[in-house]
């Protein structure tokens, strides 16, 4: 044990520990000093939440009732942002449910492609095919997924949209394949051959099971697509079903509103786990009506108190997303582009789980991954986000902007830019059946190698392959991806533009 080094100056002394003892007083008598607003509580007490009655310090039973559903409103607007992974990956379940997929979540995969096949998606990428599939693990036990060699990028996740293990070219396989045996929490690995599986253990009882195709010679498409399998591992039988896909009109997955989420909240806490970082928003939905084991049945006043923290939670995630205040969000610092994702994929830093910055991500998007989180160049991707114009304007439909991209943009495979509505996070909707550019669609160039892209009503004559189409009444966002993005974007040599408008 090392010695600890002796301070020359005196105790007492001026330099010592003496105004360390008048500091710690001083603290100590502010701390017992009385405002004007905390005098004896006699008579009518006003604050934020409106005006309470008290008589010698005690509430009156009128305003006890107040202020208890002021507290159970402050707490259901939290329990809203808090549950946004939860409830965006909840909205795609039901998705597959809508597809035709079993809901007890037995695992067959569903594949969304193209405009309409991804339209109910959260800001997807137009060009890929989206696999997924879900299992309970509760019901059925350990689960089998099967992923196929090929250019594929997803992962095994969690009810909150952690990262349980990377698959595909961002995984240990490196693309190569790979079968996975998947156990829930407190389940006992069963007997397999160690060279046949990989054992993955989760922490919640639903699973995901989440990949992109991003191969883009169709033999090798559909080659990829039929290589996947999920099953539970006691159920064989249930191998080699076929892939679901879903015609008609898009499940739009985005989180529902009204009643609808606390239904589906509900249906959540009954079938998972409790974690030790979220006991405590355990307890607010108790006293919100919604408890493992008991039935969701709130009263028409709880329902409207409900449906109201809602609608208020919905407008606090807006802000929280579109007017990112988190340190580094603006990328560049001078330009109007941000970080999408802003949480770390384990949703949690040295000194604070990710609470907003998750709600910022999983309000806006569905899935996060290592992969889609570089902080270097390798296989993978990255978002960058532009919610607003350059004077704090969300951007309108009816008007027709231009974004530059500079010559050379460091994607190794390709870059893409995507439009989405503002409401629903999704596709914009245009009779183009198009709401992305991107660098493998023959765009045309300018002479210094850059390329403009318009988003607006029409298209500037000759740029109709440079053109996402908007309508009046729409507002909307983008994202600007670069796929396998290499140094000169992280080091910010290369920088995008903003975009602007154009008559």
């Amino acid at each position: 044990m090392s010695k600890l080094k002796r301070d020359p100056r005196p105790f007492f002394s001026s330099a010592g520990l003496l105004p360390v003892l008048l500091a710690c007083c001083s603290n100590i008598s502010a701390w017992a000093e009385e405002s004007p607003a905390h005098t004896e509580l006699n008579g009518k007490v006003s604050s934020r939440a409106g005006d309470f009655e008290f008589i010698n310090g005690v509430p009156t039973a009128a305003s006890s009732a107040g202020l208890f559903e002021a507290m159970d409103f402050q707490r259901a607007a939290q329990v809203y942002l808090w549950s946004l992974p939860a409830m965006g990956l909840k909205g795609w379940e039901n998705a597959n449910i809508d597809a035709g997929a079993s809901p007890d979540l037995d695992g067959q995969f569903v594949i969304y492609q193209g405009y309409d096949g991804v339209a109910g998606i959260m800001t997807p990428n137009q060009t890929v095919k989206y696999i997924i599939a879900f299992v309970d693990t509760a019901k059925f036990g350990p689960a089998v997924w099967e992923v196929p060699p090929g250019l594929t990028a997803g992962y095994v996740g969690d009810q909150w949209q952690r990262p349980v293990l990377d698959c595909g070219v961002a995984g240990p396989e490196k693309g190569k394949g790979t079968k996975l045996l998947i156990v829930g929490p407190g389940q006992k690995v069963p007997k397999h051959d160690p060279s046949e599986f990989k054992v993955v253990h989760s922490p919640t009882n639903v699973v995901w099971l989440g990949t992109r195709n991003m191969e883009t010679d169709p033999v090798k498409i559909k080659e990829v697509n039929e290589g996947f399998d999920a099953y539970p591992f006691n159920r064989p039988n249930l191998k080699n079903r076929p892939m679901l896909e879903k015609s008609g009109k898009a499940f739009i997955q985005a989180q529902p509103h009204g009643m609808a989420f606390w239904e589906n909240m509900n249906a959540i806490i009954q079938r998972e786990v409790m974690e030790e970082r979220d006991v405590f928003f355990w307890a607010m939905l108790k006293n919100l009506g919604i408890e493992k084991g008991k039935p969701f049945e709130p009263n028409e006043k709880e329902k409207a108190m409900l449906i109201e923290a809602e609608r208020f939670g919905y407008l606090m995630a807006v802000n929280n997303t579109f007017k990112k205040r988190f340190d580094g969000s603006n990328y560049y610092g001078d330009r109007n582009w941000f970080v999408a994702l802003v949480n770390d994929p384990m949703q949690k830093q040295e000194n604070h789980g990710e609470l907003d910055e998750r709600a910022s991500w999983f309000h806006e998007a569905i899935g996060s991954t290592y992969a889609m989180k570089l902080d270097g160049p390798g296989p993978g991707s990255t978002y960058l986000g532009s919610y607003e114009d350059t004077e704090g304007r969300g951007y309108d439909g009816g008007k027709t902007y231009k974004l530059n991209v500079p010559a050379k943009v460091p994607a190794g495979q390709f870059w893409s830019v995507s439009i989405y509505n503002s409401k629903n996070r999704t596709l914009i909707k245009n009779d183009q059946k198009r709401a992305e550019i991107n660098s493998i669609n023959g765009l045309v160039q300018n002479d210094d190698g850059s390329t403009d892209v318009f988003i607006g009503p029409k298209a500037p004559k000759g740029m109709e392959n440079n053109w996402v189409k908007t309508q009046a009444g729409q507002t909307w966002f983008t994202y600007f991806r670069l796929y396998n993005p290499e140094q000169a974007f992280f080091d910010k040599s290369w920088k995008l533009n903003d975009i602007v408008e154009v008559e």
